[in-house]
């Protein structure tokens, strides 16, 4: 299997997982802020171990580096606190929707960051997906709760956009995990003077809740996401990634027994038809290269 038709694979699979990292804002009874602090607290310390474990080594190359991974940690800790507290306000469903208007930023930031040339197919593929957030979120309110979550959802979406392109344009030839290691390790630091000075304490059934966060939807599956951004344009991941508000919808029913309305379900099938298109177009221009 060629690395980019594995890329791909890993990429869906990393949807399907971080598609119920929403449900955490709703079940973790802590602020956003506290809930990031602990989750890269404890990714932090899996992350490393596993990379010392597998490479023997948890250094970077060069000072320079170094610097580019606090551009980096500082990006994922704006993304991941301004996405839950968008859950928080609202509800999963804005948050995660709204957080999904990153892939539209992408495709137009890519071409300028990288000096490629922008694809009209592209284009068409993230005008689909602002189409399907539409659908989603067709009424904003700028004194409602619905509208405070669109808001910072789309703050999470621009740095989180903005963070993948730095990734894979200054560590393509970085392994996933001791990239993410890094980022999460910022990213706690970062929270541990908020952590220090909270009121809020876990009780037994949020730490178990936080571990589940910080190993399995923070450490592995993020990992999965770098793993796909090095051998995949970004804009592929960002809009294969729009997937994860139709799992988010699937876990929420699950989970919280709250079902979707008609706009949801449009929209999210308009979402989820350019998500499929641009990971079929990727698939046969890797098939092409074989």
């Amino acid at each position: 299997m060629s690395s980019a038709k594995s890329a791909l694979l890993t990429l869906h699979l990393g949807a399907f997982l971080m598609g119920a990292t929403g449900l955490f804002s709703k079940i973790i009874e802590l602020p956003a802020w506290d809930i990031t602090g602990y989750r890269t607290w404890i990714a932090a310390v899996v992350l490393f171990a596993w990379v010392y474990w597998r490479e023997r080594s948890i250094g970077l190359k060069t000072t320079r580096d170094y610097g580019r991974m606090l551009v980096l940690g500082v990006l994922l800790a704006l993304h991941w606190v301004t996405f839950f507290y968008s859950m928080q306000v609202a509800n999963i469903a804005v948050g995660m929707i709204s957080l999904y208007a990153y892939p539209v930023v992408t495709v137009f930031l890519e071409p300028w960051i990288k000096r490629t040339k922008l694809d009209w197919r592209d284009v068409v593929s993230g005008f689909l997906v602002l189409v399907g957030i539409y659908c989603l979120v067709p009424e904003f309110d700028i004194d409602n709760n619905m509208t405070q979550g669109v808001i910072w959802g789309v703050i999470s979406a621009l740095t989180f956009a903005v963070r993948n392109l730095l990734l894979s344009y200054w560590f393509s030839d970085q392994t996933a995990a001791r990239s993410m290691s890094y980022q999460v390790l910022i990213v706690a630091l970062l929270m541990t003077p908020i952590l220090f000075f909270s009121s809020h304490q876990p009780s037994t059934h949020d730490w178990w809740l936080l571990l589940c966060l910080g190993v399995v939807f923070t450490a592995f599956t993020h990992t999965l996401l770098g793993y796909a951004l090095r051998y995949l344009k970004a804009k592929t991941v960002g809009l294969v990634a729009c997937l994860q508000p139709v799992y988010a919808v699937i876990y929420e029913i699950a989970v919280l027994h709250t079902y979707p309305d008609w706009s949801t379900i449009i929209g999210g099938s308009i979402i989820m038809a350019a998500a499929i298109y641009e990971s079929v177009r990727e698939h046969n221009k890797a098939a092409a290269l074989l």
